[in-house]
């Protein structure tokens, strides 16, 4: 029988078992896988031994990934601290402007407070010398307070109730002031606890951008060296498989060394003997591998799993 044809058990997808030894070929994936004691055990093929242009491919696409997510995320810091450092000027400009504002109104009110005491002093004195113009030209002996008093309204009533008047108006006015210097202290209270309040939420944004930087800074970090020890992993696998391979090769080539050896030894014994005995030998053996070769055809096919 020339050139025989021995098929092995082949499929789509792996198999689900496999006698120990027995080998099967993936037509689907191109695989081979062959049955151990622990199980089916792919040995070889496309999809078992990633390609070396694949595994760069995808180091290559990762890395894209990475520097993409890279500019992007530098891109969104800078433009977040841009919009953070003009916020931070306008709010200080605010707040100079308005430390500015308070200090030229607390400076108003002061000189206000200071001029209306002068006169409030002047007019005293006015009526001071007034009651003391009264006393020196009254003829009355007037040396109690209220004996003053009384000499006093029953000569110039109408300038004591002017002067009464005048007093309460006073009054009212620095009422009236200090009620708008505590409303305005209040307002400006407000403003500033607004400011603070801005400036902590533009400090906990910075701080949540500077930890995303870091968090960012590390998953890259990861990943790259998840990439490098798959690369190894895989380095590792080929050295290991293509060891397993060469051995397997190797002893390939012993087995078939020794077979040729021993073909040689049968052909030189035949070359010695005579024509007809070569002969009823080489029939001996067509016969016998006729017979061997009838009960192993039901075998060389290893059929589809």
């Amino acid at each position: 029988m020339a050139n025989p044809i021995l098929k092995i058990k082949r499929g789509s997808g792996t198999p689900v078992s496999l006698q120990v030894g027995e080998i099967a070929f993936d037509t689907t994936n191109k695989s081979f896988f062959i049955g151990t004691a622990e199980g089916v055990l792919p040995i070889g093929g496309e999809h078992v031994f990633a390609k070396k242009t694949f595994v760069n491919d995808a180091v290559a696409a990762e890395a894209s990934i990475r520097s993409s997510a890279d500019s992007t995320l530098t891109s969104n810091l800078n433009s977040e601290i841009s919009r953070a450092t003009a916020a931070e000027g306008v709010i200080a400009g605010n707040l100079a402007t308005e430390i500015s504002d308070r200090t030229a109104a607390v400076s108003a009110e002061a000189s206000a407070r200071s001029a209306a005491d002068t006169t409030l002093q002047s007019n005293i004195n006015t009526e001071k010398g007034r009651i003391d113009a009264i006393l020196s030209a009254s003829t009355a002996d007037a040396d109690t307070f209220k004996e003053v008093v009384d000499l006093i309204n029953s000569v110039d009533l109408t300038n004591d109730n002017a002067l009464a008047a005048a007093v309460l108006s006073i009054n009212d006015d620095i009422a009236s002031e200090t009620s708008a210097r505590q409303s305005a202290d209040t307002a400006l209270g407000l403003r500033i606890d607004g400011v603070e309040t801005a400036a902590t939420a533009l400090t906990t944004r910075v701080s949540a951008a500077e930890q995303d930087i870091i968090d960012n800074a590390t998953a890259i970090s990861t990943e790259a060296s998840n990439r490098a020890s798959a690369i190894s992993s895989e380095q590792t696998a080929r050295q290991s498989a293509d060891t397993t391979l060469q051995s397997n090769i190797d002893s390939e080539a012993s087995t078939r060394s020794t077979a040729d050896t021993s073909l040689s030894n049968r052909i030189t014994a035949l070359e010695g003997a005579s024509a007809d005995s070569r002969l009823d030998a080489v029939e001996a053996d067509v016969a016998d591998h006729e017979t061997r070769i009838s009960a192993l055809e039901t075998t060389i096919d290893g059929g589809v799993y």
